[in-house]
């Protein structure tokens, strides 16, 4: 379903409920992907979605670069004899209680996967007497740029749940993007059973919106 699609069917159920009020279509959006945003984070929490395949987007080839580790804003890394620093941020994550949504971080070759921790993750490992052989961690910053800390390693190919999916275009290093395509035209990225519970709550914003409007401009005075 296109972001035209959904958008419209949520338009013309609003306007059914009521009648006497518009709303733009592009807030009407953001409303829904706001919804998204949530359900999604909820269930990615309680480890639901990780069979629904149409959530995730690839983003092949993402770069790093090496930088001076004393330069780090995490302590933890400042004693690194290398760090990777990726080139471009990454787009909007969801977040939950297992942290950013990044469900997978390969070689180009398909043949090896990298460890995504957190910084507490990571100084754990760091201080296990026994540590899993040729075992590469990569962290997420505050910045939102991820790091790869003691191995060089240039690009990674990654898998997220984000409802950017322009933001992961960009975000490649190898993605040729067709610029002419209109947002409006691109995927609604959703679970489908996850849908209509991302339509209901969007529907019940909406209508928040709405009564707030008629409290603060009906009779020209703020209601009580």
């Amino acid at each position: 379903m296109t972001k035209n699609e959904i958008t419209s069917e949520v338009t013309n159920l609003f306007r059914l409920n009521n009648k006497d009020n518009r709303l733009p279509r592009r807030f009407i959006l953001k409303t829904l992907e706001d919804a998204a945003s949530f359900l999604i984070a909820q269930k990615w929490g309680e480890r639901s979605l990780f069979s629904d395949m149409n959530i995730y987007t690839p983003i092949p080839c993402f770069e790093f670069e090496k930088i001076n580790s004393r330069n780090c804003p995490s302590i933890e890394f400042r004693l690194c004899k290398t760090l990777m620093k990726s080139k471009k941020s990454l787009p909007k994550l969801l977040f939950s209680k297992l942290g950013g949504s990044i469900r997978d971080i390969v070689s180009l070759d398909g043949d090896y996967r990298f460890n995504f921790v957190d910084e507490t993750q990571y100084r754990r490992n760091k201080n296990r007497k026994y540590r899993v052989k040729n075992e590469v961690y990569v962290y997420l910053g505050s910045d939102n740029h991820l790091y790869i800390p003691d191995e060089e390693i240039h690009s990674v190919d990654l898998t997220v749940i984000t409802l950017d999916k322009d933001g992961c275009d960009e975000a490649s290093g190898c993605t040729d993007v067709d610029s002419c395509i209109s947002k409006w035209e691109t995927e609604f990225i959703a679970p489908t059973k996850l849908l209509e519970a991302i339509k209901d709550l969007t529907l019940q914003r909406l209508s928040i919106t709405k009564q707030i409007r008629e409290d603060v401009n009906g009779n020209g005075i703020e209601g009580n």
